[in-house]
């Protein structure tokens, strides 16, 4: 039952349970934190607790073929316990995060975005929660962002074309500057730190000025890859120039007339997940996080074809070792700043 109160949490109002009852909620999964998980009989009460507790939220930029295979087979490992999961672009969704934290509005238990750069500064405030279960005590330590925060899906950044409007192939960023391309180019608008990356990449490995003969093709800005796929497909536009290989793969498979193109060289981006400590189905939260860092888990997230897990040997998945992560640290206010006051006079 929740109380009409707040109590203070790393130094912000947080909506809580009654103290008594998120105490005896969080107690399994604070004890494991300490300790360590060191038996089954632990890891078993957690389970239980989270059970209790019934649900576990996620907020997330994953795709949502992805997350439609995630929730089914959560829920099927772990009956009793409900994955909720909303989905929001990266760069939205951590401002969603960020505004729910400031207000004291219960809401996510655990945060799944390409913006590692958030992560690695919550967890130098330590508002992030160390997974504890059996197979996290497992995950490999570099695939571990400030060791709190695990990378548990990587991407291919893909370009795709409508094969009903291109006859010549394309086979790479260069390409997308045909005379007949003009007004049919669709691009993803400037929201994360990740497409900032990819914008750098783009004009670093195609020449000074690439950006500004693209903005010359007057392309069409969308919010998600998922939009640019959509329109995509049904010819609004003849060439995607940023499409997750997890939502292109699903996109090819529905039968529509697209084709994926992997540019070489080329560029992915990384998904890191945490446990928040101001929400409220802490145990849940356990039970996911170990979860989505076991093979079971992984095979499930990039099993099919469309992500690279940081597990090895998974079925399915792609190589991680060919995928050119960039590092977002760069990225820093006084570097964005700038670069998307210049993109934004270009595209918009």
């Amino acid at each position: 039952m929740r109380e009409q109160c707040a109590v203070t949490a790393g130094g912000r109002r947080v909506a809580r349970l009654s103290l008594l009852a998120m105490v005896g909620l969080m107690a399994p999964s604070l004890a494991l934190a300490q300790a360590g998980a060191r038996s089954a009989a632990e890891w078993d009460k957690v389970v239980a607790a989270a059970r209790k507790e019934g649900k576990v939220v996620l907020y997330t930029a994953t795709v949502v073929p992805v997350m439609q295979r995630i929730k089914a087979d959560f829920e099927n490992a772990y009956p009793g316990i409900t994955l909720e999961w909303l989905r929001y672009a990266s760069g939205p969704l951590i401002a969603k995060v960020e505004q729910e934290r400031q207000a004291g509005v219960a809401g996510a238990d655990v945060v799944s975005s390409t913006e590692t750069g958030w992560f690695e500064d919550r967890a130098k405030e330590g508002v992030l929660v160390r997974a504890i279960g059996p197979d996290a005590a497992k995950f490999p330590e570099k695939y571990l962002v400030s060791g709190v925060t695990p990378i548990l899906s990587m991407d291919a950044v893909v370009m795709m074309y409508n094969t009903n409007l291109v006859k010549t192939p394309i086979t790479g960023h260069k390409d997308v500057l045909r005379p007949e391309l003009k007004g049919k180019v669709g691009m993803v608008d400037l929201l994360s730190t990740t497409v900032v990356a990819f914008n750098t990449w783009l004009e670093q490995t195609n020449g000074a000025g690439y950006l500004d003969r693209l903005a010359e093709q007057k392309p069409t800005l969308y919010t998600s890859t998922v939009g640019g796929g959509q329109s995509l497909s049904s010819g609004e536009i003849a060439v995607a120039t940023f499409i997750g290989s997890g939502a292109a793969i699903p996109l090819v498979k529905t039968g529509a007339p697209v084709k994926i193109v992997y540019p070489n060289p080329g560029f992915g981006f990384a998904w890191a997940g945490a446990i928040i400590n101001w929400g409220t189905h802490p145990n849940a939260a356990q039970v996911f996080m170990n979860y989505a860092m076991s093979v079971r888990g992984q095979t499930t997230w990039n099993g099919n074809g469309d992500s690279a897990s940081p597990l090895p040997n998974i079925p399915g998945s792609l190589d991680a070792s060919t995928l050119n992560l960039p590092d977002l640290k760069k990225f820093t206010p006084d570097v964005v700043k700038p670069f998307t006051a210049r993109w934004n006079k270009l595209f918009k």
